[in-house]
């Protein structure tokens, strides 16, 4: 007889008993402390979280809040998916077993005591003067701090002494070995056995607390047993139990505590105690089974998955019987053809062990199914998902262990209805089952199948997670296999090789490599058989590329599907809308994002040995697939036949070569990631860069004439390894015929697109040192040619006036003028732009005509399409005339490093070039009304143009001969203060637009500011009609739109040339400031650089020094001594210009607030303070308060943030 079980009742007693209601009580929830004598009576616990008074009262309520908050109690679940599960209920539990001669387990009693049943009065808080009282156990004056995760692992036992869990998890012992000394006790005492087994469950929740032989003995009192341990587990507030815990040494912990009940189940099948003594498994229904009902997480999860692996070990024993089954009655058949006596007495034998496997079978099936009942069909809906995901495993298992009981309708549609979970991990578990029995038995779940096959479809393509989907396309991909697709689902599928994720992408690349298969397998019996395709092809040689070959029909196929699906994906997405201004003027860029159709060549680059072989591909593009006229009259032969059924039809060319492209591409970068044979991944890269460069031109001169198709192969030049061509002269000259085609292309074409492509090419060749001569060579010639064309404009006509020209000559100086642009982002130009004319109809230099040009900016309407092309001509003028300060800024500073003389006529030609620009910009953005492309452009390149030469306030500062460029120095100028009120309502207007598409909320402007207009944009009637993305398109253009401008604005107000005097200033840092926390992250950041102390990390890339401690409590102190009130930004200003105003040049300057000196003087510091860091202190003090001051120091404070 056990000692344990007074003391344990005990305090089972003192649990269960009402308590006094003037003492110090503590709810089950937690949130109250009950007071134990142990404790003291002074302690107060405070709450989780305040409540308020009508939640302190109502204690029923507290403990549903309790069960219901996952994240602080997410060890009680008393809002569980199955609620009539839970121990409060009256229902009578099934019985453990179906046989006849099973003992029917008693009803579920309720506890003695239910104390969460009744609603206790309203304990009423005295009032007292600011102290509560010590006797209320309430604590919701002060929120408490989140109390810290407990796990709940139980201590182990001596193993070999009776303790079953230290035998399991800590004993040298394996758990069949364990299964078969629990056995052993169990014939010499069952009541002792089975109570081990429960205290095994009980200790894998995390539960000290154990039951003994007597609870054993009385099985009606199971129930008020298990609550009274639940009840008393709660108040231990565990939050992590060892199925879940992290903590070192769990990790197995799983796999043995399911290891040990599959063994228990293997061990009883083999004593036929399964059998034999019903009793015992109808102890484990009442004992454990009954915990898996448990609202109490960890007593729930633990017991569900202890009898789901009773189960998978049943499922074997099932499995077992059925072989044996079926081997007893083969050799019964087999005993019956014979008619001795002895095979009669065999036979008679053979029948009772088949009887007895039969029956046994039956005993076991009862088991399972009982088992089933009643935990399974309860639990697979938890609230938890962790024991629906083990659900699902479990059944998964199941029906591929036993297929002849679970591959039911009625076990198969609870996997179907978790394909609908609302966690993620549950859907991927789903899935992951789903795949392994349709790989074995997919034909015979027709009806499944059909049932469930479109909510596999919507996973696979609308899933909100990656991994679901990836999971959910290789079960469809098994469908697909068994043929039991409908076409249209086999093209949802195929479309997902255009996902924006790559891991869709490389999941759906087998699922469409297949499909490429199957067409190809068709076309090939079409066209006759492999016998007659090995007639035509027989006689091509290996590394014959150019010539036909039995690979081209795969290509063919591929371009067929990409072609096919490429153009579904463009119907339901609608035609790509035209660029907006800024995107025409920015596409110098030339970084093309990648197309639908090079994102799907990645992907298949490792699947397809077509695209993973580019040279097939180039050899196929530039075959002649054309057939004569006599041809097309006359029978063709089967070689002409075959030869007409592999030309690309449609745009199925330009498809092929973004295949290869993207193939050539991943080609030249994969070699250099690659472990081992270094020397033979070089070879291999140069060799195809030296085969990529000879074909490049070729394949020009067959595609080029399409920009199509152009711009494709224009990118391929982007990727080659261009320190190949300078290690022998036989290798420059192809790459200068690759060069010569490039700008052929460039002169040829008027496409943007074209000429960006070729720009980039150009560039990416002048990167190189060794072929920089060359490739200048090539662009003198282009910068003749286009400078030409300018000239020719300006003889006959006059450029700077707008309206003058007709819509095809708008159209080709917009060309010229993009040229222009473009060329002058690839080298220097000031020395082209500047040269004179020779003509005297056209005198002026390129870059006075181009400033000219600007002037057409000032809006004057005249028609639709001409307004749009005179803006898109304004434009490119803009562009290039910045691309022109730039590098002529460039080339100063080049003198100034070098000491060199700049002469005043220099400086004084590019201060009228710089007012030109300058004017012509702002007669550009302040003679329109609307807010569109070209305004807000001109606006930006109005900043730009102040920042590029406010650059020259630093370098003259840094030049050791400042005084010799002081003439430059009047290039720096602020921007006109009476056009900050314009350029605000440039960015009110840009800023409203994005927050009426976003359906933001802006703030209400100061009292000095202008109110918000509040007349309606035409924004919300353009997005009318608009799909989902192409209004989300049009969100991210206006928020880009936002963030250039507030961008433009915040770089000039740190370079100080912008928003630094006059009336208005700081009037635009106020307003950008307004609205910093309501338009999104990207904003907010931008705009954050307004603060000085972001301006090196902005300008330098810089990271702004931090005060040292010292520096700091010397601020702090100064701060706290001067005691002045605070003061608006307004004030501040103006206080600070009329100090400007007063302020006495030959006056000693005042020491900076916050500095030693100030605080010797106010006496905050002692004199003979002297510190090893005393310098730096000082250093970083006066950096502090010099921003803080901003210009009231003077200028022989060298602290101060110039710049």
């Amino acid at each position: 007889m056990f000692l344990v079980r007074p003391p344990l009742r005990e305090t089972m007693d003192n649990a269960t008993a009402s308590p006094d209601p003037d003492s110090t009580s503590r709810r089950r929830s937690g949130r109250v402390v009950r007071a134990p004598e142990k404790y003291s009576p002074d302690i107060v616990v405070t709450s989780k979280r305040k409540r308020g008074a009508d939640a302190d009262d109502d204690d029923h309520e507290n403990d549903d809040e309790d069960a219901n908050d996952e994240n602080e109690a997410p060890h009680t679940d008393d809002d569980m998916s199955d609620a009539t599960d839970t121990y409060a209920t009256s229902h009578k539990r099934p019985s453990a077993s179906r046989s006849k001669t099973s003992h029917k387990g008693p009803a579920i009693k309720k506890p003695p005591v239910k104390k969460r049943a009744i609603k206790k009065p309203a304990v009423k808080k005295p009032k007292t003067n600011g102290v509560a009282s010590k006797s209320l156990g309430h604590g919701s004056a002060l929120p408490s701090r989140p109390k810290k995760k407990t796990v709940a692992i139980a201590n182990f036992g001596p193993p070999g002494e009776g303790d079953l869990y230290a035998d399991v998890f800590s004993s040298s012992q394996s758990v069949d070995r364990v299964a078969e000394e629990w056995l052993q006790k169990y014939h010499n005492d069952d009541a002792l056995a089975v109570r081990d087994l429960v205290n095994f469950v009980l200790r894998s929740c995390g539960c000290e607390l154990q039951v003994t032989e007597d609870d054993i003995r009385d099985p009606d009192n199971s129930d008020s047993r298990l609550t009274e341990l639940q009840e008393i587990y709660q108040e231990e507030h565990i939050t992590e139990y060892p199925l879940i815990s992290r903590a070192k040494g769990t990790k197995s912990f799983r796999e043995l505590f399911t290891d040990f009940f599959h063994s228990f189940v293997a061990v009883l099948h083999e004593t036929d105690v399964l059998y034999k003594d019903t009793a015992l498994m109808e102890n484990i229904s009442r004992w454990i089974a009954s915990m898996s009902t448990s609202s109490l997480r960890p007593f729930r999860h633990t017991a569900t998955t202890a009898i789901l692996s009773l189960v998978t070990g049943l499922v074997e024993v099932a499995k077992t019987l059925d072989a044996r089954i079926a081997g007893i009655e083969q050799q019964i058949a087999a005993g019956q053809r014979g008619k001795n006596q002895a095979n009669k007495a065999k036979l008679s034998e053979m029948q009772r062990n088949l009887d007895q496997a039969n029956a046994y079978r039956k005993q076991c099936s009862e088991l399972i199914t009982d088992f089933f009942d009643t935990t399974f069909v309860h639990r697979y809906r938890d609230i938890d998902s962790r024991i629906r995901t083990e659900c699902v495993e479990a059944l998964g298992h199941w029906i591929i262990q036993l297929p002849t009981v679970f591959m039911e309708p009625g076990f198969l549609r609870y996997l179907g209805w978790m394909l609908s979970d609302a966690v993620a991990s549950t859907r991927l578990e789903v899935l992951k089952q789903l795949g392994r029995i349709f790989k074995r038995d997919a034909e015979q779940l027709g009806h499944f199948i059909d049932r469930f096959r479109p909510r596999l479809i919507e996973i696979a393509t609308k899933d909100a997670e990656v991994s679901v989907r990836v999971t959910a396309i290789s079960v469809v991909d098994t469908l697909r296999a068994a043929g039991m697709l409908d076409p249209d689902e086999v093209d949802l599928i195929n479309r997902l090789i255009f996902d924006s994720e790559i891991r869709v992408r490389k999941a759906a690349a087998n699922f469409f490599e297949a499909c490429v298969q199957e067409l190809l397998a068709g076309r090939v019996e079409e066209l006759g058989g492999s016998e007659v395709l090995d007639e035509v092809f027989g006689g091509t040689e290996e590394d014959d590329f150019e010539s036909p070959r039995e690979e081209w029909i795969s290509i063919k196929c591929l371009a067929e599907n990409l072609a096919a699906y490429d153009a579904q994906v463009e119907q339901e997405l609608g035609s790509p809308e035209s660029h907006d201004l800024p995107a025409a003027v920015d596409i110098l860029q030339a970084l093309t994002p990648a197309t639908r159709v090079s994102l799907a060549a990645q992907v298949l680059f490792d699947k397809m040995p077509v695209v993973n072989r580019w040279e097939l591909l180039a050899g196929y593009l530039l075959y002649d697939h054309s057939i004569s006229a006599k041809s097309k009259s006359k029978a063709l032969s089967p070689d002409e036949t075959v030869k007409k059924a592999l030309g690309p039809d449609g745009n199925e060319e330009a498809i092929l070569l973004e295949v290869m492209a993207s193939a050539v591409t991943v080609a030249l970068s994969q070699p250099a990631e690659r472990k081992g044979g270094r020397h033979e991944a070089v070879d291999a890269q140069e060799d195809t860069a030296l085969e990529l460069a000879a074909l490049i031109p070729r394949l020009l001169n067959k595609f080029g004439a399409d920009p199509a198709t152009a711009k494709i192969v224009l990118r391929m030049e982007h990727v080659l390894k261009l320190d190949v061509f300078q290690q022998l002269r036989q290798d420059s000259a192809r790459y200068e015929k690759l060069l010569d085609e490039v700008a052929a292309q460039f002169s040829r074409h008027d496409d943007k697109e074209v000429l960006a492509e070729a720009t980039a090419a150009l560039s990416h060749a002048r990167q190189h040192e060794e072929l920089e001569e060359l490739t200048d060579g090539k662009l003198s010639l282009l910068w003749e040619n286009t400078i030409n064309s300018l000239r020719n404009f300006d003889k006959t006509c006059e450029l700077s006036e707008r309206g003058q020209l007709a819509e095809e000559h708008l159209t080709d100086l917009s060309t010229i003028l993009t040229k222009v642009s473009n060329l002058a982002s690839v080298s220097d130009c000031t020395d082209v732009l500047e040269t004179e004319g020779q003509s005297a109809d056209s005198p002026s230099s390129p870059i006075e005509i181009l400033t000219g040009i600007v002037q057409r900016g000032t809006f004057a309407h005249i028609d639709d399409r001409i307004d749009d092309l005179e803006d898109e001509v304004v434009s490119f003028a803009i562009k290039a005339c910045l691309f022109y300060f730039m590098w002529k800024l460039h080339n100063l500073e080049k003198l100034m490093q070098a000491g060199s003389d700049i002469p005043d006529s220099a400086v004084d030609q590019l201060q009228k070039l710089r007012q030109t620009f300058q004017d012509n910009l702002t007669n550009t953005l302040s003679s329109r009304v609307i807010i569109d492309g070209i305004r807000l452009y001109a606006t930006c390149s109005l900043c730009d143009l102040h920042i590029i030469f406010g650059s020259l306030r630093t370098w003259i500062q840094n030049s050791r001969q400042s005084a010799k460029y002081q003439k430059l120095a009047s290039l720096v100028e602020e921007i006109t203060p009476g056009l900050v009120p314009e350029l605000i309502s440039i960015f009110d207007g840009v800023e409203r637009s994005f927050a009426k598409r976003t359906k933001k909320t802006l703030n209400e402007p100061a009292d000095d500011e202008d109110p918000i207009d509040d007349e309606s944009s035409d924004d919300e009637d353009e997005d009318e009609g608009l799909t989902r993305e192409q209004r989300f398109v049009n969100e991210l253009r206006a928020e880009r739109s936002l963030c250039e401008l507030a961008g433009k604005y915040v770089m000039a107000i740190s370079r100080k040339v912008l928003d630094q005097s006059g009336p208005t200033r700081g009037r635009l840092r106020r307003r950008l400031l307004r609205n910093q926390s309501r338009l999104g992250k990207n904003f907010h950041e931008v705009v954050a650089f307004l603060d000085e102390s972001k301006v090196e990390q902005l300008l330098y890339g810089k990271k702004p020094k931090s005060r040292s401690a010292a520096g700091r409590q010397a601020a702090a102190a100064a701060a706290a001594a001067s005691k002045k009130p605070a003061r608006s930004e307004e004030i501040v200003v103006e206080e600070e210009s009329d100090h400007h105003e007063d302020d006495d040049p030959f006056k000693e300057a005042e020491p900076e607030e916050g500095s030693r000196e100030d605080l010797r003087r106010r006496e905050l510091l002692e004199d003979d303070e002297q510190d090893s860091d005393e310098e730096e202190d000082r250093d970083d003090a006066n950096e502090d308060a010099s921003r803080r001051g901003g210009e009231e120091s003077g200028p022989d404070n060298d602290s101060v943030l110039g710049d």
